[in-house]
């Protein structure tokens, strides 16, 4: 039996130790995930990224975008430790390198975090609006949906530190009737969330790399937890345009641009409260069965 990930281990595993190297340098390290148990979640990775770029910033100042490359599997091994450098200052912004590195050092995954001051005094302009979707109420969650079903991989069917609800039929086991590109989820909180940029941040790139390219088995008419299908990261992009405190409900809308020699390319725009606070790209290898 595969135990719940809580909001509690959530917070847990976005807590930073700090700790030196054999060189003396300083390095970060936070629990990982056990589940799924091939390799640690993508999502905790960027979301840890995100905390490790923002240790030691002034009050004011929060993530404004992410860009990371997936090198290679991260290993469940306890506790994952990351390196930060600091690329490049200025006054309103700052730009830092964070990489996850294996015990030979090598580099497992990477990601440039920029983070700078909010400026109340400029103009904020947006025009784009959520899809027009059916609500969360009334929809399940994935644990609910398919807690007892056994062809479902674990980390896809037990509570997690979000309640995420697809609004579309999930193409879990069977392809959808209808071929489409675009899939709408709802998400919240299992829990409370203190009013921090850097930590509002870190949530919603955890929960971005749940489904994002999810919509490559929608659109081929194939199914993504059969044998044979596959899904790995390559490289996930992350802009930040506001960071309210997460109290409502959270939509996820997501759309597979293209699918071509095994890679889909996905992209994300997220709202709540009829805000739209961030946008999500992702390239991946995908396996279709």
């Amino acid at each position: 039996m595969v135990d719940d990930i809580t909001l509690r281990r959530l917070w847990e595993m976005l807590t930073l130790t700090a700790e030196q190297d054999e060189d003396g340098g300083e390095v970060w390290s936070a629990p990982d995930q056990p589940v799924p148990d091939d390799r640690v979640f993508g999502g905790l990775l960027l979301a840890q990224a995100v905390v490790v770029a923002g240790q030691g910033m002034a009050k004011g100042v929060a993530p404004l975008s992410l860009q990371a490359d997936f090198l290679a599997g991260v290993p469940v091994t306890g506790r994952n430790r990351w390196r930060a450098t600091t690329l490049g200052e200025a006054p309103s912004m700052v730009s830092r390198r964070v990489a996850l590195v294996a015990d030979d050092g090598a580099e497992l995954f990477t990601a440039t975090v920029r983070l700078g001051r909010i400026r109340e005094d400029l103009p904020s302009y947006a025009d784009l609006a959520p899809r027009q979707v059916t609500g969360p109420d009334g929809l399940v969650d994935l644990a609910t949906r398919y807690g007892g079903d056994e062809r479902i991989p674990a980390w896809w069917r037990i509570p997690r530190p979000v309640d995420l609800r697809h609004v579309e039929e999930p193409t879990f086991l069977e392809p959808s009737p209808e071929r489409s590109s675009e899939q709408s989820l709802w998400w919240r909180l299992r829990g409370e969330l203190a009013d921090d940029p850097l930590r509002v941040a870190a949530v919603i790139a955890y929960v971005s790399d749940m489904s994002l390219v999810e919509p490559a088995f929608r659109s081929t008419g194939t199914s993504r937890h059969v044998a044979g299908s596959r899904i790995l990261s390559l490289t996930h992009t992350m802009t930040f345009h506001d960071l309210p405190d997460l109290v409502d409900w959270v939509q996820m809308d997501v759309a597979v641009r293209r699918v071509a020699h095994g890679r889909a390319l996905g992209a994300g725009e997220v709202f709540t409260g009829g805000r739209h606070v961030a946008s999500l790209g992702q390239l991946a290898l995908v396996k279709l069965a």
